[in-house]
């Protein structure tokens, strides 16, 4: 049995008055949830993860959540977008249009702005694949933008490159060029539109 020893924990007093609300119309007590999470916390510095990867996780849940998100790898995703491609390369073009319907869709539910998505993409970053997103300005109309890791095979950042293409046209902006290559390299050239006018 595991001593349990009184200390005081310094912590936001507002974050502490929540947590109170919460945990007691959940049936909670302070000491269960600060334990759970301290102990979470130190698994996470344990295993090298810096302290803002615990947030980062509880972002990353959320949108998971809400999107239906399956876990896993990606060598089994690899080869499902190979065998889709030589079966039906049509067909899979439509469902990686649909499945960036679906996410631009979603995203534009959380983020009315591009700078507020790349906040959110910030938040998450560390725990996606994706290893980078550069955003080079050319001049006050076009913007280039590169992300790196976005898949391994050709067929496969060609899916990414199609959700991507979506996303970017949810929030008004026109595809001037867009190139993709194998390792996941995704290359685009973007104008900003601006939001019609309701």
């Amino acid at each position: 049995m595991s001593k349990v020893a009184r200390v005081n924990i310094a912590a936001d007093a507002e974050i502490v008055k929540e947590l109170e609300k919460e945990a007691k119309s959940r049936g909670y007590t302070i000491f269960s949830l600060t334990n759970i999470a301290l102990k979470s916390m130190l698994e996470l510095i344990r295993s090298g993860e810096d302290s803002t990867t615990l947030s980062h996780l509880v972002e990353f849940y959320k949108i998971t959540k809400d999107l239906d998100i399956i876990p896993v790898t990606s060598w089994y995703i690899e080869n499902l977008v190979k065998l889709a491609y030589e079966k039906d390369q049509k067909a899979l073009e439509e469902i990686c249009d649909g499945a960036g319907q679906q996410i631009s869709s979603y995203l534009r539910s959380r983020a009315s702005t591009f700078e507020e998505l790349l906040q959110i993409y910030d938040t998450i970053k560390s725990v996606l694949p994706i290893k980078d997103i550069r955003i080079k300005r050319v001049n006050d109309e076009i913007i280039e933008i590169r992300i790196t890791g976005s898949g391994f095979s050709s067929e496969s950042t060609l899916c990414t490159s199609k959700v991507f293409r979506k996303i970017l046209e949810a929030y008004y902006f026109e595809i001037l060029e867009m190139t993709y290559s194998p390792g996941g390299i995704i290359f685009t050239r973007v104008k900003y539109q601006g939001q019609p006018n309701k």
